[in-house]
């Protein structure tokens, strides 16, 4: 999974049914070195699977554990379910990161002895138009990871007051610009489609217009998905479903969520802070993976 480090809009590797051996894993070889330091068995969950590329290399690297696969997308369950059906180590479960204790509990798996999330739009997403993602191509205004429940960013858009669309740009997308974008969406509204939102924007904001486009096309999405208060809870949670001595890595896209995974291994008492604080893609993925350009990977130990 990837998006732009600050604002900009995620960017993604095609990994759709049809298209899986073209999903690049974003810093693989690095999440692969991390976890293979010190297991040898027990149970790793992945809580945000997407299309399966970093699972898939690391059951080959960690033959001894099982693996739990978790997406909230019902495309990337039925991806993952296809891909591991051989696969006997790996259980694929649809839900939020938020319920793995539940799933776990409910599987008799026990506490984990890992974890990673890779944080962010999975490449499924971002490149199907009809679930709106993204600036670049015409479809309707949904944006939800999982859409078959929720608000969709349309009704977000045509429903909430000026002054709350207004908050959603400026918090979730660090938009100056934000009043002057949700008043030109509330005189223009309905709103239904990408292209319609697209055209607004680029109406009231003609500087840098790929740039703001990126910036509320982000705060839309962490908006529909309430993906910070969703992160929030999975790490007040963290503690109770990961062993003592437990491995757990974050790819962090933009600030928001990158500050919070700091503030987790730099200031909680249950966990130590692994060395380097962070890493980010080296240049030879970027040449391969430019879409990997704003991705950061963050490690820690449960202790």
């Amino acid at each position: 999974m990837c998006e732009e480090r600050s604002v900009e809009e995620s960017q993604k590797c095609p990994c759709d049914e049809l298209n899986l051996q073209s999903h690049v894993p974003v810093m693989a070889d690095e999440v692969v070195d991390f976890f293979s330091g010190g297991l040898n068995e027990g149970l790793l969950v992945d809580g945000t699977s997407g299309a399966g590329g970093h699972l898939e290399m690391l059951s080959r690297a960690l033959p001894g554990m099982t693996f739990l696969a978790i997406d909230r997308d019902p495309a990337s369950i039925t991806n993952l379910r296809s891909r591991f059906r051989n696969n006997p180590d790996v259980i694929v479960r649809q839900g939020s990161y938020t319920e793995i204790p539940e799933i776990i509990n409910e599987l008799g798996l026990g506490q984990a002895s890992a974890a990673l999330f890779d944080l962010g739009l999975s490449s499924i997403q971002l490149d199907d138009p009809l679930r709106g993602f993204s600036y670049r191509s015409d479809g309707p205004l949904d944006m939800r990871f999982d859409d078959s429940s929720g608000s969709t960013a349309a009704e977000v858009l045509n429903r909430r007051s000026e002054k709350e669309i207004a908050d959603i740009i400026y918090i979730y997308g660090e938009e100056g610009r934000s009043r002057r974008i949700a008043k030109a969406i509330v005189r223009n509204r309905p709103v239904n489609t990408t292209l319609e939102l697209v055209e607004i924007i680029n109406g009231s904001v003609r500087r840098n217009s790929n740039k703001i486009l990126s910036r509320v096309f982000q705060a839309l999405r962490i908006a529909v998905n309430r993906e910070l208060d969703e992160l929030d809870r999975m790490i007040d949670e963290l503690d109770s479903w990961t062993v003592v001595g437990a491995r757990i890595a974050f790819i962090t896209f933009h600030s928001l969520e990158d500050r919070r995974i700091k503030l987790l291994f730099r200031d909680t008492p249950l966990y130590q802070q692994h060395s380097p604080r962070w890493v980010v893609p080296g240049e030879d993925e970027l040449q391969r993976n430019s879409r990997a350009r704003s991705a950061r990977l963050r490690m820690g130990i449960r202790i």
